[in-house]
Parts: structure tokens; sequence; C-alpha cells
């Protein structure tokens, strides 16, 4: 390891911006991509990996230990939006040596997650450290933060009770959903969305009973794809949204630059109703218009309503969080000791 080296990040997480900020400067992994090589190529960092998800979007370098860490978020990259986001430059948090390496270790095992304990986010953190090393983007030291990130994210799922239930947006969505229709097997289901989410959600909710289910994407291939594999329904996504009146719940959870549901939309398929109509809205941006909230018979549930439930027990938990947390600070500073960097 050459000395003279660092490790920073600097980024926004749901808890500092609003969703709409957070939709705003949210990347594909393409464009993560090639906002690393963007870095790396203009001299600005020797390593690069870019972490996009619903709920956080952060850039981890490894350059020079003489870099302005507040320099790196005005940098004009190319391939992404922070720059020019006011939101993004008001609220942004800058970390360095031992705090940057803490960061991702707590991210990554769920611990600053909004769903506290979630198992999603493990996941996301491997591929963006995969997708970033197959490209070039790490070499020693991210290489050695990465794989003691992946570490100590496991010790602390295997050793400590802070993801137990196993948390997830899928979980939690079937739990809400249980919770607002029972029995959950007689409820009209629209799940509008076949990614990851869609993909966690419809899971969930096929083991809880639901069956009168309909999966509905923009790509049709995807709906059949994910309706073959649970065993329902699927739909073309503005066909399904035309109306939604034959639905007990709607739960998106799609990317969407707009709202793939109006309030108005919601207002006409109360209008055919005889029972209210419940949606879940797991987008960011947000997939439904917060106005849909004010409707009569309409009940809007969000990420902080889902944040609730997966912290209902976090009193009976929190001594398991003082130990993650001890345990992330004595490995954070293990590392940045081996690595000779900021303690």
């Amino acid at each position: 390891m050459e000395s003279g080296g660092d490790i920073f990040v600097f980024g926004v997480s749901y808890r500092c911006v609003d969703t709409a900020t957070l939709g705003e400067c949210g990347m594909d992994k393409d464009t993560c991509t090639a906002a690393e090589a963007e870095f790396i190529s203009r001299g600005i960092a020797d390593e690069c990996v870019v972490l996009s998800t619903c709920n956080r979007v952060e850039v981890y370098l490894a350059c020079d230990a003489k870099s302005n860490p507040e320099d790196f978020p005005r940098i004009a990259i190319s391939s992404g939006k922070w720059h020019s986001s006011e939101q993004f430059q008001k609220n942004r948090y800058v970390k360095r040596g031992k705090e940057a390496i803490a960061h991702l270790f707590a991210v990554a095992s769920g611990m600053n997650s909004q769903l506290t304990g979630e198992t999603e986010i493990l996941g996301q953190v491997k591929a963006a450290y995969s997708r970033a090393s197959g490209a070039g983007h790490c070499h020693s030291m991210l290489n050695a933060m990465f794989q003691k990130t992946l570490q100590c994210a496991k010790w602390i799922r295997t050793n400590t009770q802070i993801g137990r239930g196993k948390i997830s947006i899928g979980s939690v969505s079937s739990e809400l959903a249980a919770r607002i229709f029972d029995p959950l097997e007689d409820a009209e289901i629209l799940l509008a969305g076949s990614g990851e989410a869609g993909r966690l959600v419809a899971d969930a909710l096929w083991v809880r009973g639901a069956r009168k289910m309909t999966v509905a994407s923009r790509t049709r291939a995807n709906a059949d794809k994910l309706a073959a594999e649970i065993g329902c329904k699927s739909a073309n996504l503005d066909e399904a949204l035309s109306d939604i009146s034959v639905f007990d719940i709607v739960i998106c959870a799609s990317f969407s630059e707009e709202p793939l549901l109006t309030a108005k939309a919601v207002e006409a398929a109360l209008e055919k109703r005889c029972q209210p109509i419940f949606l879940i809205d797991l987008g960011i941006p947000q997939n439904i218009e917060s106005a849909a909230a004010d409707i009569d018979d309409a009940y809007l549930y969000n990420l902080s309503d889902l944040s609730k439930i997966a912290n209902e027990n976090m009193d009976a938990r929190k001594g398991q969080t003082a130990i993650a947390t001890a345990e992330i600070a004595r490995r954070a500073e293990n590392l940045a000791r081996k690595l000779s960097i900021a303690t």
C-alpha cells in the first residue's frame, strides 16, 4: 500500500434530503460506472465506487490524502447530477479516513437504513462493488475496504439481532398489507413494478397467502416472467393503472420521473367502489401523488410508514445496536491503521 493515500465518501441519504432529491440525483448502473470512470480519468481519484439506491447516493473515493474533501461534491461530473442540485449541495455529508470506513460498514450492515436492519442494502453494496471492480475502478484501498465491509456486515448479522425477523422492503410491505386487509388471500392486489423491489414484495405477499395478485410492468415480458415465477396474473402497466377500482391494494415499486398514479385516478376509482382502497408507495421519486392521501377512503402509505413498522421493536434491540456500533468502530480503526490512513 502506497503511503499518502486516503479514503473519502460524499453523498446524501434519506436522513438529510427528501425523496425528490434522491430521485433527481439517483443513477442507474451504467451511469454509476461512467461517473467512476470520469473521476479516475480526470485524475480526481485513483479508485472510485458509486453507490446509488432508493435511500442514498454516495461516492467512495481513494485518492491523495492532501485532497480537500469539501471539493469533491462540487466537481461537475457529466454523468452525475449532484453538482447542480441545490438540495444535494446544501445537505450533503463528507467523510474521510476511519470515519468513511465506519460509515460504509454501518450502511452495509443495515444500521443506517430507513428500515433498520433491512437486508437489501448488503446486496446493493455487493453489487456496486462487483460492478466497479469489474470495470477496473477498484484497487488496493477500495478492495480492502469493501471486502472488510462485507465481513463486518456478515459478523453483525450473525452475532447480533439487528436484522431479526429478516427485515426487508418486501417483508415489511407484506406486513403492512396484512395489517390493512385481513384476510390477505381475499385481497385483489396490483403490484406495479417488476424490478428488484417488486420481486421482493411479490415473494413476501405470496408467502403471506396473497393469491389474487397482478404484476404489471412497462415491459410486459418482465411482468410475465415474474408472474410466472410467483404463480399470478400479469398485465401491461398502463392498462392496469387506467382503472384501479378492481383492486383493494395497489403497491407501486417502479422507477419513474413522474407519478404513476394521480390523485384524480384514485378519486375516479373510488367512485366505482363501495370499499376503501389502500395505496403503498415504494417509489423514489414518489410513484403516487401525495394528494391522494387527502381523498376520503384512500389510504396512502409510504417508506416512512414502513420504517415505523420495521422499527417498532428497536427499543428491545438497543443493546444489540450498541454491540454492532462498537464492532464497527473497532474494525474501522483496525483497517484504517492497516491502510495507514487518517484515524
